[in-house]
């Protein structure tokens, strides 16, 4: 279908410490610059000639030299990680990236990563965890600055150009400064803290979480409009995300989306407004965004809730009965759907790599767009909707587009997933496996092109009767 995560690089926000081990080792190294494409090398003694190359897992590689005075600390004071090799400080502003978190080059830097706990038996090489790393197809990837082997445990990023790309997740959550504390700038929101160890990542650098200063999601950030792509507002069990996934179709840099929470508890009320300017100002048949409130879990960073509270992830066959309410207005002249939608994994750990089908509920129809080929019609929660199908994706894809658009209304969740588990098959649509398990129900627009607004005046997922 049609597509709204980010085609670029992206990266998921912080990653807990217990993940990753970090080794911190005394080095002296050669004073060689670190060259650009060649991986860094994982021990100095792969260069035997001391020339600031050495040999490692069948290619080249480069002696790290930013720092050469190492301590045997992980963090700093104020708590973030040290950074293993200052080659991630790409911009020499004293903060790296590096195991999908910030990290800071002090004095203590070496060369030590793996990316995974696992390593390739025998070789002592971490396994790679996407099979995308391996670039050329020789079996070795480069990930969190060393070598590591491609195995069949390592997990596969699709490079499809459609609606999610599975394996790409969004950026960490963008923010504005508020305030400093011990040298870090305080975290806007919470919502970026997703391994709750107070840290966040916020403006392209970690932040610390300040109770009292630092909204939460039971006291949202409210009546504050914020443009910054990504940025993610939560609410009781819910996300509003600012999600711009694909701007760069645009011609230009003239588009803006910003979003606002406003209301209060019991009757939060989300919105977003939007300039995707005008059809012939970018690729008319790419959708550009999609802003949207979550409820549940799309990855172990962005997640709107415990399981215990919002009941997800969970799989089909073990389902509890979910309701969704909804309510929305809009204005202006655009082209574009208003879509609920739910991925489903391969697992309950629900990640952008495990997606393996989609399922949308188009209940704002565009006026030329459709997406995919039509394989019947259908009446769900009291209403008729024509189903499609696109085979082209590369992952399985189903939506339900409904004969008459309507902007309000109540529906049985489990029936669109069940239809589509047991009955679409035989009408063409994809298999779906009754262990697969539903990560979270989401609702927001994508949009082709055009300006307006969109407010949310409802939005409730409920389980049970």
């Amino acid at each position: 279908m049609l597509s709204k995560r980010v085609l670029r690089l992206a990266l998921t926000a912080a990653t807990p410490a217990s993940i990753f081990a970090l080794s911190v080792v005394a080095l002296t190294l050669p004073s060689q610059p670190v060259h650009a494409g060649a991986p860094i090398c994982s021990s100095p003694a792969a260069d035997s000639d001391n020339d600031g190359w050495g040999w490692e897992n069948s290619q080249s590689c480069v002696v790290s030299v930013t720092d050469t005075t190492a301590t045997s600390a992980t963090t700093t004071n104020s708590g973030e990680p040290v950074c293993a090799s200052g080659a991630s400080d790409s911009d020499n502003d004293g903060w790296g990236w590096e195991n999908n978190r910030s990290c800071r080059v002090v004095t203590s830097s070496s060369v030590t990563v793996s990316p995974v706990t696992a390593a390739a038996a025998g070789s002592g090489t971490p396994v790679c965890q996407s099979s995308a790393s391996d670039t050329d197809n020789d079996g070795w990837g480069f990930e969190s600055g060393r070598s590591c082997i491609v195995t069949a445990s390592s997990g596969s990023a699709e490079s499809s150009t459609s609606v999610a790309t599975p394996g790409v997740a969004p950026p960490p959550v963008a923010a504005a400064n508020g305030g400093y504390s011990n040298g870090n700038p305080i975290c806007l929101t919470d919502t970026s803290d997703a391994g709750n160890n107070g840290f966040g990542y916020e403006n392209d650098r970690t932040c610390v979480v300040v109770s009292g200063v630092t909204a939460t999601r039971n006291q949202p950030l409210v009546n504050q409009r914020s443009c910054i792509p990504w940025l993610e507002i939560g609410y009781g069990n819910y996300r509003l995300q600012n999600n711009t996934w694909n701007s760069s179709a645009v011609y230009s840099d003239d588009w803006s989306q910003c979003i606002e929470l406003t209301g209060g508890p019991g009757n939060y009320v989300a919105k977003w407004d939007y300039n995707w300017l005008q059809r012939n100002e970018g690729n008319d048949f790419a959708v550009k965004s999609y802003p949207q409130v979550y409820y549940g879990r799309k990855t172990r960073y962005n997640l709107s809730g415990t399981v215990a509270e919002t009941g997800l992830p969970v799989r089909t066959d073990a389902m509890p009965q979910f309701w969704v309410d909804y309510d929305y207005s809009e204005t202006g002249t655009v082209e574009r759907n208003v879509a609920l939608e739910s991925f489903f994994h391969t697992s309950c750990d629900a990640e952008e790599y495990n997606k393996q089908y989609e399922m949308m509920v188009w209940v704002g129809v565009p006026t030329i767009r459709t997406p995919g080929s039509l394989a019947t019609t259908v009446t769900l929660s009291g209403k008729e909707w024509d189903v499609y199908v696109n085979p082209s994706l590369g992952w399985a894809y189903v939506a339900f587009v409904a004969k008459q658009p309507h902007n309000s209304g109540r529906l049985n969740w489990n029936e669109f997933v069940y239809w589509s588990r047991d009955v679409g098959p035989s009408f063409g649509v994809p298999s779906m496996a009754r262990n697969t398990c539903m990560g979270a129900i989401e609702l927001g627009t994508e949009t082709f092109w055009g300006t307006g607004t969109f407010t949310l005046n409802r939005f409730n997922v409920n389980r049970g009767g």
